[in-house]
């Protein structure tokens, strides 16, 4: 062998040829195999980009949906009523390079019972004669359903029977065989035993009934309107409760009144996701709550502003306002976020910086009586009536033709500069819910003047174009801005039209000593004194004028509140027996959401006119369900009324009060759907123009439904 290899002829020629043919025949298979796994790479690498982009999909409709802002991606075709039509709202996203189409469907939720077009839905919702809402008890594992009824005769009242109640449970969650009222009552006429069965990924639990009247139900809370309520048990994990609970009634004919014989919880918002990449889809379910939002709410924060127009000639407090203004003014403030309070009320008199303005409402109100001096002779003044202005609910056209208190001048300046428009209210139309925008109200009980009239006038100014043929709302928006003037000023008065006009037999004469500078035949309030210096039997106590401006905004950095406004107008007459008379009254269309925080400071505002000086007269007061309003030491509990306006920027408003108050907890409890406002006085009269309730109800998400089926096409 050594031998061999010392001659060096070829040996390793032969070795080297033996290995590259090894190799050859191991390395071509391998690389084809490296190629084949290349390409397969990418192609499983493809298609989890498009499962990403796809989840990236649901996610972001995930996001909409617990930030209220469905309608944003959707755009303006989005009906969120529309429970009817399959997939028809779509938006576009690019992930990754992948577009992505997402649908988003309403998913109806009442079961055995056919989805509703979008207008019956939402003419269903808006109607309100029967509502359905559900909320978690104080009691462990226990829930609340309350079915309110707004009734319109004892007839109809009995008259509705119900057919079938149901709920649905979210995932996780499901129900205690047993435990609802129904099934604790054998023997009555609402006894039953439900039918509970899987049910859009939850448990649906529905009790049929032998038509039974809603009025023999259980647990009344309420007969007018008619609240029923009942409580079942639910099991789930310990120390939480369902965050989706939707309920829902069905009568066996229609509601009376009505053109439709079932009703749900609005509140309860489920949602089907479909989201395309590629060619994967992803399905899941999202849900949500949100408090209803009845007819009268608005969604945003308010403002007041006002003032009066009237005042005390001397100076000194009197019950006697023989003074009257040609106008006055009420100025707003701009205040930074970080200086509101933790409450989240935003002090009297200021806005916050950068809010949208949603709504300027404009009321003023007077007393108007029907008498007027005119001069008789070179030196004489002849007291005299006016039939034109005796009050009569059948002129009210002519009431309102004669006096003119239909129009004022309205201002606004401060800021990009300056306006002045003149408004005329809509003698025919209506808001709100049908009040009209004039009311007219006999002046009760007025000693020597039993046909003077006390009003109540409104008009919406938000859209009302000022200087720059900018409107009210762009006005104040500017001027709220950080880079705007920070301040706007609000100015009413007697309108062009009544300044200077003088009717057949009236004085061609300056009554500089109650009218500043202004001549008015008819003014938007008749002061105490008629002829200045002169004297007669009866100084009228009941004089006054008066203005407020509510302004609603909203602002995503603040606490969010639900809004109640009622502005029907309420005259409390004078009586002289020196006893405490209550006048209440019932406010309701509201649903209270439940308490969430510390600062869920519940409060309220109301504009009175003709309150009096505690010093003169004192007894006026106003109790919300069994709290009486104070706010010492401006407003004591036994005389609120008594023109200091702690809702204003300028307290010390004459015969005029625009109070705000905090309500003390569990006034109104969560839930509520009224309460009673009591108005009481022990002697003096005055006129309530209106009333606005605020709650603290951030919309509030629940549990996110996320079973995802994937598909590979």
């Amino acid at each position: 062998m050594k031998r061999l290899m010392k001659d060096q002829k070829g040996q390793l020629l032969i070795g080297t040829l033996l290995l590259l043919l090894i190799g050859t025949l191991i390395i071509v298979p391998t690389l084809g195999l490296m190629g084949t796994g290349i390409t397969s790479g990418r192609v499983y690498e493809q298609k989890d980009d498009e499962i990403y982009a796809a989840d990236s999909g649901v996610e972001d409709a995930l996001w909409h949906i617990r930030n209220d802002n469905i309608a944003a991606p959707l755009g303006a075709g989005y009906n969120e009523y529309d429970y009817f039509t399959n997939y028809p709202y779509a938006y576009n996203l690019t992930v990754n390079g992948k577009n992505v189409a997402v649908n988003i469907t309403n998913e109806w939720i009442p079961k055995d019972i056919s989805a509703p077009s979008a207008q019956t839905a939402k003419q269903i919702i808006d109607n309100e004669t029967l509502i359905i809402v559900g909320y978690p008890s104080s009691t462990a594992f226990t829930y609340v359903i309350k079915i309110v009824y707004n009734w319109d005769t004892t007839a109809h009242r009995d008259a509705l029977q119900v057919k079938t109640i149901g709920i649905w449970l979210s995932p996780g969650y499901g129900y205690v065989t047993g435990s609802s009222d129904f099934e604790k009552a054998s023997g009555k006429s609402y006894y039953s035993v439900p039918t509970v069965s899987n049910y859009k990924g939850g448990f649906a639990v529905v009790w049929n009934f032998n038509n039974v009247a809603l009025s023999s139900f259980p647990n009344k809370v309420t007969d007018s309107p008619l609240v029923e309520t009942f409580t079942f048990q639910y099991t789930g994990p310990a120390g939480q409760v369902p965050e989706l609970v939707a309920s829902w009634v069905q009568t066996k004919d229609n509601v009376p009144g009505t053109n439709y014989n079932y009703s749900w919880d609005d509140s309860i918002r489920l949602y089907k996701i479909v989201s395309q990449a590629g060619d994967v889809t992803v399905e899941a379910h999202g849900g949500k709550t949100k408090f209803r939002k009845l007819k009268s709410t608005i969604s945003s924060d308010y403002a007041v502003a006002g003032n009066t127009l009237m005042t005390t000639l001397s100076g000194n407090p009197s019950q006697y306002r023989d003074k009257l203004f040609a106008e006055s003014s009420s100025t707003m403030t701009r205040i930074p976020l970080q200086s509101i309070p933790a409450s989240g009320i935003v002090p009297a008199g200021y806005i916050p910086e950068e809010a949208t303005i949603d709504k300027v409402y404009l009321y003023w109100s007077g007393w108007i009586d029907y008498h007027y001096w005119y001069k008789s002779g070179f030196f004489g003044y002849t007291w005299g009536e006016i039939p034109a202005l005796k009050y009569s609910s059948n002129t009210k056209a002519q009431l309102i033709a004669n006096s003119m208190v239909n129009m004022v001048k309205f201002a606004v300046s401060g800021g990009a500069g300056s306006s002045a428009q003149t408004e005329t209210a809509n003698v025919s139309g209506v808001h709100n819910g049908g009040v009209p925008d004039i009311q007219i109200t006999q002046a009760s009980d007025c000693i020597g003047a039993t046909d003077s009239w006390e009003y109540s006038c409104f008009k919406d100014v938000t859209n009302l174009v000022v200087s720059g043929n900018v409107t009210v709302q762009q006005y104040i928006e500017n001027a709220m801005k950080t880079a705007g003037s920070g301040t706007v000023t609000f100015t009413v008065g007697h309108a062009n039209e009544v300044r200077g006009l003088f009717r057949s037999g009236y004085p061609s004469y300056n009554f500089s000593l109650y009218n500043t500078g202004q001549n008015t035949s008819y003014p938007l309030g008749t002061p105490a004194f008629k002829y200045p210096g002169g004297s007669y039997d009866t100084e009228y106590q009941w004089a006054y004028a008066d203005w407020s401006l509510i302004i609603f905004y909203s602002s995503p950095a603040l606490i969010q509140r639900q809004l109640y406004l009622y502005d029907n107008i309420i005259t409390v007459p004078y009586h002289s027996g020196g006893e405490e008379i209550d006048h209440p009254f019932p406010v309701g269309g509201f649903l209270a959401p439940p308490v969430m925080s510390a600062n869920d400071t519940s409060h309220i505002t109301y504009f009175v006119g003709e309150g009096d000086y505690e010093s003169i007269y004192s007894g006026s007061k106003v109790k919300v369900n069994s709290n009486w309003l104070s706010d010492p030491p401006g407003n004591p509990v036994e005389d609120v009324l008594n023109s200091y306006s702690s809702g204003l920027p300028v307290t010390n408003t004459d015969g005029e009060d625009v109070d705000t108050f905090v309500l003390p907890t569990g006034c109104i409890l969560p839930y509520d759907t009224s309460a009673t406002i009591t108005l009481a006085s022990t002697i003096e009269t005055y006129t309530f123009v209106y009333l606005v309730l605020s709650f603290r109800s951030e919309l509030t998400t629940g549990g996110i439904i996320t079973n995802y089926a994937i598909k590979i096409i």
